[in-house]
């Protein structure tokens, strides 16, 4: 089952109105569709446009617009997305191909939007039908169906705190239509949770939770299964952000007991577990988080709310992170930057970027993007403190009030509030300049003395002590994750060993100091030559190992005989001695694939020795009668 804050309503208040229209249906249809009224199970839904598919060219068009509208329904509880996105399309179609227009015409618009919005989550993807959904509705004059397009509508405005008013105009005008037509509870309870999602929008946190608990309330009266729990959702998430932790608790406890309770709710389970692992992260628990997140993705596909999987393989990444986990973030971030369309990622990705920087070496690429973050966290607490001010002008909760108890007709005073919000900027102004200014400061060093001790720390366990590079232990880490990723996206992967010919006569004749030069130098010389997505480490006294992510044979033989040509052709001084160094080079490609990085390794390793036995100051790829 689909479990959102932009749920419309589907089969409850608003689809029972159309069936009280006084249409005139075919007795087929009207049969088939009392019918399908009285399903419970999903799969029993599905059974239904089996058993009538085959009858439908036989109907009238408006019976016809009105089965593919069921037949979208049917495929949205089953979790076919798609399916009924296109179901619902062609029920718009046959509907506008009518004389007069008919009200479900608002309808198939409405839940057209909803696919669109699970699908993508983007207001100009499916804002557009909903707007049209309203205009439709004003144009037959039909009260039910203007005010849930109104509600639908609402969610549109979500651009930061200057659409507030306007999508509390919207809520306004639909709190009216279903004052003036004593429209059902339901109505009431989706405004409710409407003025709930632009209050969250805003960070008005505590008014959110209000108007999430009141919506709550009405479809506990109504037994309302499905929006019972997505109102638990809804203020499972502001309890947190109010960091209510016992509140938060208790909710979350309600969803795991609901998940229980409804087996048929198949994604009850995955939200019950995301929760428990946002509430986690944010208490910076990230043990915690790393397993109600595990088991939350665990699941991922019970649920077409691919925004909230997202989400949580976006925190594993960054807990991960978090605890110097680094294999598992890298491994974490690299399946969130697979899986999520990052041209349309709103969450994490900044975070992701950083992590994925870091995977590559690329600190200072990192540190800028850190502090990328650092900038927009000061945009959002200057947002933040602006909208708190503000808020001393909203009054809108009087007008939801008095539609309750109809014992009000206050209405609300737009005008009066943008005066009063034109009064209090310079009030905002200086409140925001002064907190802003502070969080900086306390964040800028904070983050300063993080970074420089992590990064003394990092490079001592990482780097070998002479030549600056990668120690063994980590450059065999980092082929490890490489060959992992390469194989994950069927890519190549080559690895080299390099070995200074003659190196121990060197030490033997001259004296550590001079072969400690010599080895400097033939590391500055490989480095001149290398790309950034290649890896240097030093694995053993005179000998070294590169990584090639993405290179064939081919490509690595010429990369080895490079470096080879490189070391050969620059005479090394030392102490005032000349010397002219070489090197052996082994060669070896993941081909056929191993199961072990070792594997890999070794056989790199015999080729460089194959290299030795053929006269040293040579190139050798790994042999066939090796693998």
């Amino acid at each position: 089952m689909i479990s959102t804050v932009f749920k419309p309503v589907f089969l409850g208040f608003i689809g029972s109105m159309f069936l009280s229209l006084g249409m005139v249906y075919a007795a087929e249809f009207e049969t088939a569709d009392e019918e399908f009224q009285k399903l419970t199970s999903d799969q029993a839904k599905l059974a239904w446009v089996e058993k009538y598919q085959s009858q439908v060219a036989q109907w009238p068009v408006l019976d016809q617009a009105y089965f593919y509208h069921r037949k979208g329904l049917a495929l949205e509880v089953n979790d076919d997305i798609e399916g009924a996105k296109q179901q619902f399309k062609k029920s718009i179609q046959l509907f506008k191909s009518l004389d007069t227009t008919d009200p479900g015409l608002v309808k198939s618009l409405i839940d057209l939007a909803y696919m669109k919005y699970l699908q993508t989550n983007d207001t100009k993807v499916y804002c557009p039908d909903r707007q049209e959904a309203v205009e439709v509705a004003r144009k037959i004059n039909h009260p039910e169906a203007l005010s849930a397009a109104l509600i639908q509508l609402a969610f549109c405005f979500q651009n930061g705190f200057d659409e507030l008013t306007r999508s509390l105009s919207v809520l306004e005008e639909a709190a009216d239509v279903a004052k003036e037509n004593n429209l059902a509870q339901g109505n009431l309870a989706m405004i409710y949770n409407a003025t709930g999602n632009l209050y969250r929008a805003n960070q008005i946190h505590q008014q959110a939770y209000d108007y999430y608990q009141k919506a709550h309330q009405l479809w506990v009266d109504q037994d309302d299964t499905q929006d019972i729990f997505n109102m638990l959702h809804n203020m499972t998430s502001e309890a947190i952000a109010l960091g209510h932790w016992e509140l938060s608790e208790n909710h979350i406890k309600a969803m795991y007991k609901m998940a229980e309770q409804y087996p048929d709710f198949s994604d009850f389970q995955f939200f019950a577990e995301f929760n428990a692992g946002q509430l986690a992260y944010t208490q910076q628990d990230f043990k915690g988080a790393i397993r109600a997140y595990q088991a939350a993705l665990a699941l991922k596909n019970t649920t077409p709310e691919q925004y909230f999987v997202n989400i949580a393989q976006g925190r594993l990444a960054v807990a991960y992170f978090r605890l110097v986990q680094y294999d598992q973030a890298f491994q974490a971030a690299d399946q969130y930057l697979t899986e999520t369309d990052v041209n349309n990622a709103k969450d994490f990705i900044k975070e992701i970027h950083v992590i994925d920087l870091f995977s590559q070496y690329k600190y200072a690429e990192a540190l800028q993007a850190f502090w990328d973050i650092l900038d927009n966290t000061e945009d959002n607490n200057r947002h933040f403190v602006k909208n708190a001010v503000a808020l001393q002008a909203i009054r809108f909760g009087e007008n939801l009030d008095a539609l309750q108890n109809q014992a009000s007709q206050q209405q609300l005073a737009i005008k009066q509030l943008e005066l009063e919000q034109q009064q209090k900027q310079t009030q905002i102004n200086q409140l925001t300049a002064v907190v802003v200014g502070l969080i900086a400061l306390v964040a800028v060093i904070t983050a300063w003395f993080l970074y420089r001790s992590k990064k003394h720390h990092q490079i001592r366990a990482r780097r070998d002590y002479l030549t600056h590079i990668a120690n063994r232990r980590h450059i065999i880490k980092v082929g490890r994750r490489l060959l992992a990723q390469c194989q994950r996206k069927q890519q190549d992967f080559s690895v080299i060993i390099i070995d200074i010919d003659d190196f121990k006569p060197i030490n033997d004749e001259y004296g550590h100091a001079v072969g400690d030069v010599v080895i400097k130098q033939v590391v500055n010389t490989m480095q001149s030559g290398l790309s950034d997505n290649q890896f240097l480490g030093r694995i053993g006294g005179e000998e070294f190992l590169l990584l090639l992510p993405g290179v064939n044979k081919g490509r690595a033989f010429a990369v080895a005989e490079q470096i080879r040509q490189q070391v050969a052709g620059k005479a090394i001084v030392a102490d005032g001695i000349r010397l002219a160094i070489t090197v052996s080079l082994g060669v070896a490609v993941n081909q056929p694939p191993v199961t072990h990085f070792e594997e890999l390794l070794k056989r790199a390793d015999d080729a460089m020795y194959q290299a030795k036995k053929a006269g040293k100051n040579q190139v050798q790829p790994v042999s066939s009668t090796a693998l």
